[in-house]
């Protein structure tokens, strides 16, 4: 008999040993299926927080490549509107000296001649003289400029510039705009 309690209660411990076993081993499971969950969920979160770092990292860098590429556009632009500009001075240097240049410029002289009243003194760049003569005003080649004239009274308190760069000068903005239009339509 005491062999049959011994074996009773060894079957019964070995029950309950299975029983606490299967359930330790359902809790490690069920431990195990929440770790991998908890850090599939910061696998996750950390992909799609450094998504959207890449993400901002990446529009940063356009943007500003966006900007670079419009101050680069714009000062290949500028440097073309100024060779355009440098290139109708030049072309102005050649016209300047030519007969249809002294017809264009003998009705601004005597207009300013006018203005000035009495005796004008005109300044002239060496050569232009008996392009720009004007009657009732002494010509003086004696002035450093592209073409034109500057027209000053005889006392010298009223001076007209005339010259080919205050003309250009004035217009300045025009003209760029007139560059601009015509280069970049």
């Amino acid at each position: 008999m005491l062999k049959e309690i011994k074996g009773t209660i060894l079957k019964d411990a070995r029950t309950e040993g299975e029983s606490a076993l299967a359930k330790a081993e359902e809790e490690l499971e069920a431990e195990l299926a929440k770790v991998k969950a908890e850090g599939e969920a910061g696998i996750a979160s950390a992909e799609a927080e450094a998504k959207s770092l890449v993400e901002g990292e990446r529009r940063e860098r356009l943007s500003w490549a966006k900007l670079e590429s419009k101050r680069i556009l714009a000062e290949a632009k500028e440097d073309a509107v100024k060779a355009a500009i440098d290139s109708l001075i030049e072309r102005l240097q050649s016209y300047s000296g030519t007969r249809q240049y002294g017809e264009r410029m003998k009705p601004l002289i005597a207009g300013a001649v006018k203005e000035v009243g009495g005796k004008a003194v005109i300044h002239v760049r060496k050569g232009d003289k008996k392009l720009l003569s004007v009657q009732g005003a002494d010509i003086k080649e004696d002035a450093d400029i592209i073409g034109g004239a500057i027209v000053e009274s005889k006392d010298g308190k009223l001076k007209i510039d005339l010259s080919v760069e205050a003309l250009l000068e004035a217009r300045r903005d025009a003209v760029r705009k007139d560059i601009y239009g015509i280069m970049f339509k």
